[in-house]
């Protein structure tokens, strides 16, 4: 659902769409029964898709325990997801992420505070990710995902115009530098999707003219038929 929202909806639509889902969800989780699946599913829900500050506030409160949802256990994974919400939406940052990191010091906890960090919604924060990603070719594969995951993060799309030319001009060195794996994993998983416009549409065209390497082509032309799917779905949602 929230995949939908944020690569089909159209641009006018989306927190309009977003608040009604979270609005559904936090009433739909209040109704379950406590501690059941259903509770948890309508929660996380609702995180993901929480954009007011009464919403962040309640976000903030479940995360912190001044807010409890009768039955609803905040475990590990859930805490990292309250905590992915407030970091994306510029509410925490990187001291918060450390101290989580601290109650959760296990390779899973440094991949959620690896992806928290890159999905701040600074340029700061998105530059430092883009070159762990496009040009450290000692970083672990795990670490690496987990960075295209935050990068990625649909909440800062309206700083991902600024890596368009970047991610054409960029893309060949790291199939010259990187292994067959991680360079397939970088060209879908970096591929400028949040972007989507004609203008990233006919610069993809003109970079996929110029390249001769078969499994960068396809894995770029997947991203953007990609990009003209989302475009055509947002022309319908008017």
């Amino acid at each position: 659902l929230s995949m939908a929202i944020d690569q089909f909806a159209a641009p006018e639509h989306r927190d309009a769409y977003r608040l009604r889902v979270a609005q559904a969800c936090e009433g739909l989780a209040a109704q379950a029964d406590p501690g059941s699946d259903h509770q948890l599913a309508f929660a996380r829900v609702f995180v993901g898709n929480a954009t007011t500050n009464a919403q962040l506030e309640t976000v903030a409160g479940l995360l912190d325990t001044t807010i409890t949802w009768s039955g609803l256990k905040i475990d590990t994974d859930l805490r990292w997801s309250l905590l992915h919400a407030l970091v994306s939406a510029g509410v925490r940052g990187e001291v918060e992420i450390d101290a989580e990191l601290e109650l959760d010091n296990t390779a899973t906890g440094k991949r959620q505070a690896t992806r928290a960090l890159a999905s701040r919604p600074t340029m700061g924060a998105k530059d430092a990710a883009w070159d762990a990603v496009m040009h450290n070719n000692a970083l672990p594969n795990t670490i690496i995902e987990a960075t295209i995951g935050g990068f990625q993060d649909p909440d800062n799309r309206d700083l991902m115009e600024a890596f368009v030319d970047r991610y054409f001009q960029e893309l060949p060195s790291v199939w010259e530098e990187q292994t067959m794996e991680m360079a397939q994993d970088i060209t879908a998983g970096m591929y400028p999707v949040y972007a989507a416009s004609a203008e990233l549409v006919a610069k993809t065209n003109v970079f996929l003219d110029a390249q001769t390497v078969p499994s960068m082509l396809r894995l770029v032309t997947e991203g953007r038929d990609g990009a003209e799917r989302a475009l055509r779905a947002q022309a319908k949602d008017m």
